[in-house]
């Protein structure tokens, strides 16, 4: 906690001293936030993942009938892993569906991602027109213990290592490029998994999520940072974030995107007869989710 306070008191300062509103942070990623749903939906964030690299996830309903297991129940809308559930059959499936029946979000089922290796790419992206990433790291979330794991900072199994410094300046060029093949992201964090570091910068991996609302730089979790490393990253992020924020262009419709997320769960979002964003979505699980 904090490691977020002085993030976000850096920020107002930097934001300051470059004559920005903090406060306009809300709109960085506005042209993602899903007006119908009132989040960032992870639904809709999937489709701009190209197929490669796509995993299958649909609106769960109990006709549902996953191929091979394990799955994730995930809401459509989440921080640092809360609120995600994995099943191992269909029994704790079923189990799982009647415990989160009465929850007011929706709730999305994810087929498991197949790599070996969890890998958190973090970006901000200044001026999003260029081919360059301002702020680009690449934190492995190590977890010996668990198959499958759902990793986060409240898991007691998982923990975090920069590894930026294991790849090559070209590589890391690369691994950003695929974040802007998905998005022109001004903020964000995409979890992948993959079998290898070469796996990884060839592009053989699979997506878990994408973050774009309050997307923590996952490496400041690295235990083997001193605090004068991270107060360097810190000032140095702040800065480029607060650049990236006075770089927003006037959107046409201007979303009031942190009173929508923070009022999100609060009453039960209707599931539509055909899932939104595109006709391709509702093909989606036909590989893995059979109905």
């Amino acid at each position: 906690m904090h490691i977020t306070i002085i993030m976000v008191i850096t920020y107002i300062a930097c934001c300051a001293r470059i004559a920005t509103a903090p406060w306009r942070y809300w709109q960085i990623n506005a042209n993602y936030f899903s007006a119908e749903q009132g989040v960032f939906s992870k639904l809709s964030t999937d489709e701009l993942i190209p197929s490669r690299w796509r995993l299958d996830q649909t609106i769960d309903t109990e006709s549902l009938i996953p191929s091979s297991y394990p799955v994730f129940l995930k809401p459509e809308w989440g921080q640092n892993a809360h609120g995600i559930h994995r099943a191992d059959d269909a029994k704790q499936l079923t189990n799982l569906r009647a415990t989160l029946k009465s929850e007011p979000q929706r709730y999305l089922l994810q087929e498991a991602a197949r790599g070996q290796r969890e890998f958190e790419l973090f970006s901000i992206d200044t001026d999003r027109l260029d081919d360059s990433h301002d702020v680009f790291t690449i934190t492995e979330a190590i977890n010996d213990s668990e198959d499958f794991p759902i990793n986060s900072k409240y898991n007691r199994f998982t923990r975090y290592s920069d590894i930026t410094s294991q790849f090559l300046g070209e590589e890391q060029q690369q691994l950003a490029s695929y974040l802007s093949e998905i998005g022109q992201f001004g903020i964000s964090r995409m979890s992948v998994r993959a079998d290898t570091h070469e796996d990884l910068v060839d592009g053989n991996f699979q997506v878990i999520e994408i973050n774009l609302f309050l997307p923590m730089p996952i490496n400041l979790l690295d235990e083997t940072y001193t605090w004068a490393q991270r107060w360097r990253f810190i000032r140095s992020s702040m800065m480029s974030l607060a650049q990236a924020t006075k770089l927003i262009k006037p959107a046409d419709i201007k979303h009031s995107i942190f009173a929508q997320m923070m009022l999100y769960g609060r009453s039960k979002k209707p599931t539509p007869v055909k899932p939104a964003c595109s006709s391709d979505l509702s093909k989606m699980g036909e590989r893995h989710i059979q109905s």
